[in-house]
């Protein structure tokens, strides 16, 4: 919704964005355990020991305690189709738990695979991030913005119409990436470490600039 005020202006609006590289300094990753019993309370302590196994195995990394944090908790039915009442039967229950666990980069590999030899069957996603990225918040937002008010007086000059401004900026709220989502199968025996690549990660940022179109 437009400010009141500005409802009767003419003017021109116009989005810049900017893309800032830099290099990620932590990584946050999911572990997790699922179980699965004729009972729900079987599933649920059974979870709750290979689960205090994996929690204890991520803290000998000497991560901190805010470093680590529940990220799911279920208890659900699991059923099958059954061909001969064509309906679904109740063969058992499902606990899931898991934990987010954010890391230094060069810690990340060995909570991973701590994790996994300590029991987790489970993970729910993997993402880089730079810890403190003010500094490349505050670069991204000021390129977004002079991309913008290019923007309006490259439309004006075309347009003939002079402006004056600006009426107001708005930083447009990104939202991260999500996790990547996958699964696997713990193995009986770890080997070697598992291989990451950081990379390069991008923050994005967006503002929205409005000039006032004078009158002639």
């Amino acid at each position: 919704m437009q400010p009141r005020e500005f409802v009767n202006t003419k003017k021109i609006e116009a989005t810049g964005s900017s893309v800032v590289r830099a290099e990620p300094d932590a990584a946050i990753l999911r572990l997790g355990v699922t179980t699965q019993a004729e009972h729900p309370a079987e599933a649920v302590e059974e979870n709750a020991e290979k689960m205090a196994k994996v929690i204890a195995a991520v803290k000998k990394q000497k991560l901190g305690e805010a470093a680590i944090q529940t990220a799911d908790l279920q208890l659900e039915s699991v059923t099958k189709w059954d061909e001969d009442t064509q309906t679904e039967i109740l063969v058992g229950y499902r606990a899931t738990n898991v934990i987010s666990v954010t890391a230094p980069i060069d810690k990340a590999v060995a909570v991973y695979d701590s994790g996994v030899a300590a029991g987790a069957n489970t993970a729910g996603g993997l993402r880089f991030i730079v810890n403190d990225d003010k500094k490349y918040r505050r670069d991204g937002l000021g390129q977004a913005t002079k991309v913008a008010i290019d923007e309006i007086h490259t439309v004006a000059k075309a347009l003939g119409t002079k402006i004056e401004g600006p009426l107001m900026a708005e930083v447009l709220e990104e939202v991260p990436p999500p996790l990547i989502d996958y699964h696997f199968s713990a193995a009986e025996e770890v080997g070697a470490a598992t291989p990451i690549i950081p990379g390069r990660i991008e923050i994005t940022s967006r503002v929205r600039v409005v000039y006032e179109i004078k009158a002639t």
